[in-house]
């Protein structure tokens, strides 16, 4: 049940995941570094909820407090957090000496162990406030623990599982709001703020709206007065968080005339690749073997592969990205209740290909679609 309350209850057994994971590193105090922008703040609203909107924020954890610290840079973010926060409101701080109220908060928790884990620290720090802490830490030894701590998060919850589902709908329901507001001459940048809108009425608060119109997969903003034209195939895709936080990429293919031949065979076979390597994504495969049904799949049906424009698919969550993906880890072992953002990277000769995203979770028996975005849904013809 998505609310407030079964939030806290959540977030309360994930932190209890944490602090199983700091016992066994052997720190007992935990510095999580966030960032306010896409990608930056999954780690931080883990065990928080903050929605981080400007600047620098770390989280400080104690391996047996259950309720998180949490310290923003600005009285207006502190506001912002308490109202939406799962940890004790007065607990979320604004600092004059954001870095001293940190490090301090930290060594407290460590006492005498001396030992402090830092999460994000070598992907989100400044140089600037790298050599702060270093500073203020002087005497501690700080063990970076990011990849244990994803590991967790790579996991979902049912709560989050849920989650997900919801925005899985939103964004599915979105494509129609495209269907309905594209027409010849109609301004790409008001239709996609007409889909933002309506995501947005759901609560999502950060994403963007792009399409690709070359035949290739990728998909960027238009120019702010291209307007749409009759013969436009249009690969349209939405990267939105969702109420609660997690992100989540779709695409649909629209066009007002029907497509030609050969770019139907070619969108039929990169959906037949998601068919395939969404069957090899289960538990205990591996990242390579994903990727790999996906180029035999379009070799097979006589497409020039040539390479990879972008990961196959990577593990989604609260971030865009909350680990591992295959292009980075080709061997990473797929784990149950893994969630994937999935989208065959496969592209062929002269940068030709189709986009083709929807999200997945990892089962023993193989990827189960967590959303209503079936096959007949990633093409919609448009009235002309």
């Amino acid at each position: 049940m998505l609310t407030h309350d079964s939030l806290k209850r959540d977030v309360a057994r994930r932190i209890e995941r944490i602090q199983a994971m700091m016992k066994e590193k052997d720190v007992n105090a935990l510095v999580i570094v966030g960032q306010a922008q896409p990608g930056g703040i999954g780690t931080i609203r883990y065990i928080t909820h903050a929605h981080i909107w400007g600047g620098a924020a770390y989280a400080i954890l104690g391996v047996d407090d259950p309720h998180p610290w949490l310290q923003v840079w600005s009285s207006y973010q502190g506001i912002w957090s308490r109202n939406e926060t799962t940890t004790l409101p007065e607990r979320v701080e604004s600092p004059d000496d954001i870095v001293a109220r940190t490090s301090g908060l930290a060594k407290e928790y460590a006492g005498a162990n001396k030992r402090i884990g830092m999460v994000n620290m070598n992907k989100l720090m400044s140089i600037g406030e790298y050599g702060k802490f270093v500073k203020a830490f002087e005497g501690y030894e700080l063990v970076e623990v990011s990849a244990a701590y994803d590991a967790i998060r790579q996991i979902k919850t049912p709560f989050e599982l849920e989650a997900i589902q919801q925005n899985g709908a939103i964004l599915d329901a979105a494509m129609d709001v495209f269907r309905m507001n594209a027409e010849v001459g109609a301004r790409y940048w008001d239709v996609c703020a007409d889909v933002e809108g309506y995501i947005k009425s759901f609560g999502g608060f950060w994403g963007r709206t792009k399409v690709s119109l070359d035949l290739s997969p990728y998909t960027v903003p238009t120019h702010k007065d291209l307007r749409m034209a009759e013969d436009d195939i249009m690969n349209f895709e939405i990267v939105y968080e969702s109420p609660w936080g997690y992100w989540l990429e779709m695409t649909t293919v629209f066009s007002f005339k029907q497509l030609p031949a050969n770019v139907q065979a070619m969108y039929e076979g990169y959906l037949l690749a998601v068919e395939n390597s969404s069957a090899a994504a289960k538990t205990g495969n591996t990242f390579r073997m994903i990727s790999d049904a996906n180029d035999k799949t379009l070799r097979d049906l006589g497409f020039p592969v040539a390479g990879k424009h972008t990961p196959d698919c990577h593990s989604t969550g609260l971030d865009g990205s909350d680990g591992p993906s295959t292009m980075s880890s080709p061997d990473f072992v797929l784990k149950s209740n893994m969630v994937l953002s999935f989208h065959p990277g496969t592209i062929l000769e002269n940068d030709r290909g189709f986009l083709i995203s929807d999200n997945f979770l990892v089962t023993p028996e193989g990827a189960v679609r967590l959303s209503p975005h079936s096959a007949s849904r990633y093409y919609m013809r448009l009235d002309s």
